[in-house]
């Protein structure tokens, strides 16, 4: 059976991508973009956090 809260390959990507930011040199458009998928990454996730719950509540 699979993980219940199994990580997304996104999820893996943007960890990724926040661990080689802290080993590099800042760059300043790279950090943006990283910055703003993390942003739009929790948006999602609560936004299918919301979905699920409405739609378990509604289950009388």
């Amino acid at each position: 059976m699979a993980k219940k809260n199994a990580r997304e390959p996104v999820d893996e990507l943007l960890d990724a991508m926040v661990w080689m930011r802290r080993k590099k040199k800042k760059r300043q458009p790279v950090d943006d973009l990283i910055d703003a998928l993390l942003t739009m990454r929790r948006k999602a996730k609560k936004k299918a956090a919301k979905k699920k719950r409405t739609k378990a509540s509604n289950r009388g």
